[in-house]
Order: C-alpha cells, then sequence, then structure tokens
C-alpha cells in the first residue's frame, strides 16, 4: 500500500513538473506576440510521443488543410472537426511523394505536376493536365528540380518569390511569349539570401509588410515586423520600416514548435496559436 502511494506521488510529481514546463512554453510563445487558441492539435505520426521521441516525422511544410513531411508525405489536416481516427491528421490517399510546391500545386518526385486540392473540378492528388491554363507556368516553375517552393509574389508584374536548394530564395519576373502560349523567365535576382540568416533557408511565406511574412532556417525563424511600430502606428505622416527579425518563441523554444506557416504555430505538446503582432 505504501509503495502504491510512493508511485502515485512520483507520477504526480512528474506530471506537474512538464505541465509546468510547457506552460512556461506557452507563456513565452504568448510574450512573442501570439494568441493561444482554444484548440487541440493530435495528430500521432507527425508529433513526439515524450521528448526523447525522435521517431516521428518531420513537417516540411504546413498549409491551413495538409502537412507535407521531409520524406513527401502528404497529411490531410482538419483544425475544427477531427478524422474518423480521432485525430486533426490523416495520411492522404496520394499516389505521389512532394519534391517542390507552388501553391496548392506539388511537383512529385516522379517529376508529374499535380492538384494538392480540388480545383476546376478537378479531384485532389491528380496530374495536372496540360489543357489547363496555368499549366505552361507550373512546368515552367516546377520543372527545374532546383525550386523547392514557389509563391506569388505579384501578379501585375509577374513576380514570383522561389526557395531553391542552394537555400536562397530569388525573386524570378515571369512574362507570356509573343504567341502567349508559353511563359518564360525574363529577370531573376536575389531576393534572400542564405548568408543574411546564418544557414540555408528552409520555408518562408510572403504575405506583404505583415508578421505573417516570414524565413525559417534549421536554427532559426526570422519574422516581418515594423521597427519603428509604436509611432508609425500612432502617427498617420510617420511610415512603418520593416525589417526581418528573429522570432523570440523559436529563439527561446524551437525544439517545442512542430511547425508554423506564418499565421499558425504549432507546439510539440499539441497548443495552438496564433501570430497577433
Amino acid at each position: 500500500m505504501k509503495n502504491n502511494i510512493v508511485k502515485i506521488l512520483f507520477l504526480f510529481v512528474i506530471i506537474v513538473l512538464l505541465t509546468g514546463c510547457d506552460g512556461n512554453v506557452t507563456r513565452d510563445i504568448r510574450h512573442a506576440g501570439y494568441t493561444l487558441n482554444s484548440t487541440t492539435f493530435t495528430c500521432s505520426a507527425l508529433m513526439p510521443k515524450d521528448k526523447e521521441d525522435i521517431s516521428y516525422e518531420k513537417i516540411k511544410y504546413y498549409n491551413n488543410s495538409y502537412l507535407i513531411t521531409e520524406d513527401g508525405e502528404i497529411y490531410e489536416v482538419s483544425i475544427d472537426l477531427k478524422y474518423s481516427n480521432k485525430e486533426n491528421c490523416k495520411k492522404a490517399e496520394s499516389p505521389f511523394l512532394v519534391d517542390g510546391i507552388f501553391g496548392d500545386i506539388a511537383r512529385g518526385k516522379d517529376g508529374s505536376i499535380y492538384y494538392l486540392t480540388t480545383q476546376n473540378n478537378a479531384p485532389k492528388y491528380t496530374a495536372v493536365p496540360n489543357t489547363d491554363n496555368s499549366y505552361p507556368l507550373y512546368k515552367l516553375l516546377l520543372g527545374d528540380k532546383n525550386n523547392l517552393k514557389i509563391q506569388t509574389a505579384d501578379n501585375n508584374t509577374g513576380s514570383y518569390l522561389v526557395l531553391k536548394s542552394d537555400g536562397n530564395i530569388y525573386n524570378y519576373i515571369v512574362s507570356r511569349t509573343q504567341d502567349n502560349k508559353d511563359y518564360v523567365v525574363v529577370g531573376s535576382s536575389l531576393a534572400y539570401s542564405k548568408t543574411e540568416f546564418g544557414g540555408n533557408i528552409l520555408d518562408f511565406s510572403h504575405q506583404g509588410n505583415t508578421p505573417n511574412t516570414f524565413i525559417r532556417t534549421d536554427k532559426a525563424v526570422y519574422r516581418l515586423r515594423a521597427t519603428n511600430y509604436k509611432e508609425c502606428t500612432k502617427y498617420a505622416d510617420v511610415e512603418c520600416v520593416y525589417k526581418m527579425v528573429e522570432d523570440d518563441a523559436f529563439l527561446n523554444h524551437r525544439e517545442k514548435i512542430l511547425s508554423f506557416n506564418g499565421t499558425t504555430l504549432i507546439t510539440t505538446y499539441g497548443k495552438m496559436f496564433t501570430v497577433a503582432s
């Protein structure tokens, strides 16, 4: 009986210590400019069972409706309503592994181009046909296997940000050919250099001059912040000056952060946060 009481007390102390530790992480993330969500994320395949667990699949890219692992596997995500497996994720029934992405379009490791979501009445995970009006653009930007992630920067100027395998992000200027049937890159410049951020860039999102714009390396996350926030939000004649600043949440608790997409942050212990400032 005495031994049982000792065991119960020991387990209680461990639970309190772990909860307290996670509580400190939650507090620090909130202080770094995030709002705690009321929902909890569960996904056993992509989350560690405990702090010693390193066998879970690592997330490479996170979209609001799907996650892509470092191995190219796709996991569908539902936050508000769980799947029948009682979790917020389930492995997608896709016939390919992802090798590169351009919005909701993917390049498979087989070199083909696929829809990641239902588009133009075509089911998700099916190959993009060459009758799709944007197929020539997808082929141009995803055809180069060195292009890992692409995002539209400005439709009006044909500007696209391209994360390449060399760890840098480039700004491509794309234009239609004279016969209007194809696309061609007419200009390229370095947008974000890996030397600026102390290592290869692994992920990014461009959302204009907002804190949702970010760059992630294997060591840190940088978010776009107004360096004169108090002044430029107080006075009409003071323009905001923006700069990529290292995020304190990742600086102090990188090992506790499962994934981040510029808007939503998910921790290894299931708490979710939304960018607030």
